[in-house]
């Protein structure tokens, strides 16, 4: 009868012992389990980090901007503002936006005719066409005329709605372009001088490793650019203008 009784006792013991070591490695599990989902001690990764999201990676323009405002496609929220107006001069003639064939003539432009483009020629329903201009110096001016009507239309009858300085004369000898001043940026501006007028840019591309263009949008529902800036970071200026008005 002892022998059974010692036997109990030594079970009972024996479970006992279990089952206190059992609990034990429980609640180490369960203290591990809770320092990992808070980023303890233990290494576990904290499960309400806001990965950030992916920014502008260019590294040129950082130097004129706070590229951190860019996304990956480098736009960013950023409008000219809402009041803006254009105040804009070329060859020391005033340019008004949106024109008319109309008003070029009456500043002394002349159309440049080629086998493409005459003063009669048709632009069909919502399409546009480039034509130059010159003035009594020689200098070239590209006009941009939009249909925006339901049927095709003749080219003096359409406004112009853009128009471009192919080249800063500053930058390419022998060229036939002239003097611009677009709300204060001119031929000899720098890229800082640029971003001091019109401010930082709404988006930006990278041509090449040298040439990028700054586009300046007035709101976000419209991302035609109202003024482009062509740029050589190079050379530090200004190569080419274009400002618009639909």
């Amino acid at each position: 009868m002892k022998k059974v009784l010692s036997a109990c006792l030594m079970l009972a013991l024996v479970a006992l012992l279990c089952l206190a070591g059992c609990d034990s490695i429980e609640r180490e599990y369960d203290t591990s389990e809770a320092m990992t989902s808070s980023g303890g001690k233990n290494g576990g990764a904290k499960t309400d980090v806001n990965i950030p999201e992916i920014k502008s990676t260019d590294r040129v323009m950082s130097t004129f901007f706070d590229i951190s405002l860019y996304d990956e496609e480098n736009y960013a929220n950023i409008y000219l503002p809402k009041d803006f107006e254009y105040k804009a001069t070329y060859s020391g003639t005033s340019i008004d936006m949106p024109s008319s064939y109309k008003d070029m003539v009456k500043n002394n432009w002349t159309l440049v005719e080629t086998a493409e483009i005459k003063s009669d020629s048709k632009i069909m329903a919502g399409e546009a066409a480039s034509a130059a201009f010159t003035d009594s110096y020689g200098k070239l001016i590209t006009a941009v005329f939009f249909n925006k009507s339901t049927r095709s239309q003749a080219l003096i009858s359409c406004p112009i709605v853009k128009f471009v300085v192919e080249e800063n004369y500053k930058y390419k000898n022998g060229s036939r372009y002239g003097q611009f001043w677009v709300n204060g940026v001119t031929n000899d501006s720098a890229i800082t001088d640029v971003v001091d007028c019109l401010g930082a840019p709404s988006h930006f591309y990278a041509v090449n490793e040298n040439e990028y263009y700054l586009d300046y949008f007035l709101t976000e529902s419209d991302r035609r650019s109202k003024i482009t800036v062509y740029i050589d970071v190079a050379n530090d200026g200004v190569t080419k203008i274009e400002f618009s008005k639909y």
